[in-house]
């Protein structure tokens, strides 16, 4: 598929489930942001791959601005020609072809708030392994203050005989 075809399926998936300004702010976007990534180096089949089915990302798109057809609509592609189309089931999407890996929408925790979580989960752990440690020492401090009083008795009486 290259950048055309991907942005044809893009803007199909959209057409008729969201308003036309929502596809076409879309679609710009996702053209943008592959020109981008040329520019910066990687070929047209890297970024794709990464980006990955256009019709999941529609999906996403989709479930985030609403559905006002339950799913179906006409759809006019680049050229011009309306089709009628239907969103695909879920296991109809075929793996995106990135080694086998699936793609499951999910929650992603920004960098900086994954540090604190991080460094809070981290806080937990020393904090424990110190309260246990406290612990220990808790219940066998009277017995090392006895040890040490009889140690410093003993200490005198050698002492005191020599």
């Amino acid at each position: 598929m290259n950048k055309q075809e991907f942005l044809e399926k893009l803007q199909l998936a959209l057409n008729g489930r969201v308003s036309p300004g929502v596809v076409a702010e879309n679609v710009r976007y996702y053209e943008d942001y592959i020109n981008t990534e040329i520019r910066k180096g990687k070929t047209e089949e890297e970024v794709l791959a990464q980006l990955g089915d256009p019709r999941l990302i529609a999906r996403t798109i989709v479930q985030t601005h609403g559905d006002p057809k339950g799913g179906r609509g006409k759809a006019a592609d680049m050229s011009g020609s309306t089709r009628t189309y239907s969103e695909p089931a879920d296991e109809e999407y075929e793996d995106s072809g990135d080694n086998g890996k699936r793609h499951f929408p999910g929650f992603r925790l920004p960098g900086w708030l994954l540090g604190i979580v991080i460094s809070v989960v981290v806080l937990l752990v020393v904090m424990g392994v110190l309260s246990l440690v406290f612990s220990v020492v808790s219940v066998m401090l009277p017995v090392i203050l006895i040890l040490l009083a009889v140690a410093f008795v003993v200490k005198l009486f050698r002492d005191w005989l020599n």
